[in-house]
């Protein structure tokens, strides 16, 4: 019996390891303002200032929750209250032709400043439509079947799910 506990044990630990060797660090909680969580791959916790996000975190805020982002790449990120988002696919190399962002946005208000990727490696993808991102400070709500942007600087194009698209600039 004692084997089989230290053989069930030392699988465990091998588990362990190999998830949080799977969970890639992408970038780092700022700032957090009461209630947010992160879900994926260490289960559901609140979210803490100073705490690390991995690839495919879903983060959540309630009526009063607000997070600001700081990611490897120097984008930055504000999720504001009722708000959730998966933080879907992120490749920081160095050399912006290699970079890729990618936030999924269900519902609430964001704000979003580009970090030192190519410009066209940011996509913001929502129910209603798609965010391509141009050396960008924008905000943009996410609502049943609406999203809307407000460009505070350079240029987004936003695409509905009928494929039609709008360039947006700061001109």
């Amino acid at each position: 019996m004692k084997r089989i506990l230290v053989v069930f044990l030392a699988a465990l630990a091998i588990l362990t390891e190999a998830g949080i060797a799977e969970a890639e660090l992408i970038g780092e909680a700022v700032a957090v303002v009461d209630n947010a969580t992160t879900e994926g791959t260490v289960g559901q916790q609140p979210l803490k200032t100073g705490m690390q996000v991995s690839l495919g975190d879903r983060v959540t805020t309630d009526g009063n929750g607000e997070v600001a982002f700081r990611f490897k790449d120097g984008t930055r990120m504000v999720v504001g209250p009722n708000s959730s988002l998966i933080l879907d696919s992120f490749v920081f190399r160095g050399r912006a032709a290699d970079n890729q962002f990618v936030v999924r946005a269900f519902s609430g208000a964001f704000r979003f400043i580009t970090g030192g990727g190519q410009k066209d490696a940011y996509l913001i993808q929502t129910p209603a439509a798609t965010i391509g991102v141009r050396g960008t400070i924008f905000d943009f709500a996410v609502t049943p079947g609406e999203t809307n942007l407000l460009l505070l600087e350079g240029g987004a194009s936003v695409c509905g799910i009928n494929g039609e698209c709008t360039l947006a600039d700061a001109q």
